[in-house]
């Protein structure tokens, strides 16, 4: 994006996505990936490297070094133990694979809008063919899309601003979900607990119960979980305990609410 194209979108009330999806692997992913993923962390783990403790709760990484965000997506899976898991935008494939790999047991899909990544994340991870399809999160629901108890995003949602699709996309990952959808997203790009509850109060989530917690992983990362059921972990009530201890990017906080600004829940009479 230029200069003057940045200088633009900051201004603008209405945005669009972070991203041109069609070209994101070739301008971005790659160059996103090497320079602050693997320049600092292991992006993809061997065989045997990980274990998770389930006495503790805590995966030993036996000196790999990964991404905090990576150990509290795959805490979440070892704690939860869903039978199947399902993460939309899984990119190059490098989370949900691992996560194939520490727990066998586990049914392991993902979903992404890109074909070039999931040909990426197919060079990556040939063991994972077959469970890896084009999938929008932000298109009406499809009955085609795989169910699973645990669903998740690793910062996708954070980057989808156009219109009203962050809204569609958080309703279809809990019609998606039998049990629990967390978000492991930069807290700051939308109001996730005040849009969640909005969506479930207005009747557009497929589930009737919701319960909100804070789950953080074993190296800090913190992440939003939803469950259909009550869980023994921190109940989440706002945004603001969500962000606590983040420096507050103005211009996120500000995009964020203006997001939120333009759903309109429920059916009810206008004033």
């Amino acid at each position: 994006m230029s200069l003057i194209r940045r200088l633009f979108y900051k201004g603008r009330k209405y945005y669009d996505d972070d991203f041109d999806w069609e070209n994101y692997t070739a301008d971005s992913y790659e160059r996103r990936l090497k320079g602050d993923v693997e320049s600092k962390f292991q992006a993809r783990s061997s065989e045997g490297q990980l274990r998770f403790d389930a006495a503790t709760g805590r995966l030993d990484t036996q000196g790999a070094e990964l991404h905090p965000n990576q150990i509290l997506i795959l805490e979440a899976a070892g704690r939860l133990q869903p039978s199947s898991v399902h993460e939309v935008g899984c990119g190059g494939g490098d989370h949900i694979a691992t996560m194939q790999r520490l727990f066998p047991q586990i049914h392991c899909t993902g979903g992404d809008r890109g074909a070039s990544q999931l040909r990426l994340a197919r060079r990556l991870h040939p063991d994972m063919d077959g469970r890896l399809a084009l999938q929008d999160i932000t298109m009406p629901f499809s009955r085609h899309w795989p169910q699973a108890d645990l669903v998740y995003t690793q910062a996708v949602l954070m980057h989808i601003h156009t219109a009203v699709s962050h809204f569609v996309g958080l309703a279809n990952m809990f019609a998606q979900a039998r049990n629990q959808v967390l978000l492991m997203e930069n807290q700051q790009c939308h109001d996730f607990v005040s849009d969640v509850r909005r969506l479930h109060e207005g009747g557009h989530l497929a589930w009737d119960d919701l319960h909100l917690y804070l789950f953080e992983g074993s190296t800090g990362a913190r992440a939003m979980l939803a469950s259909r059921v009550t869980l023994d972990l921190p109940v989440l009530d706002s945004d603001a305990q969500l962000r606590a201890g983040l420096k507050p990017s103005a211009r996120r906080l500000k995009r964020s609410a203006e997001d939120s600004a333009r759903g309109i829940f429920g059916f009810s009479p206008a004033d």
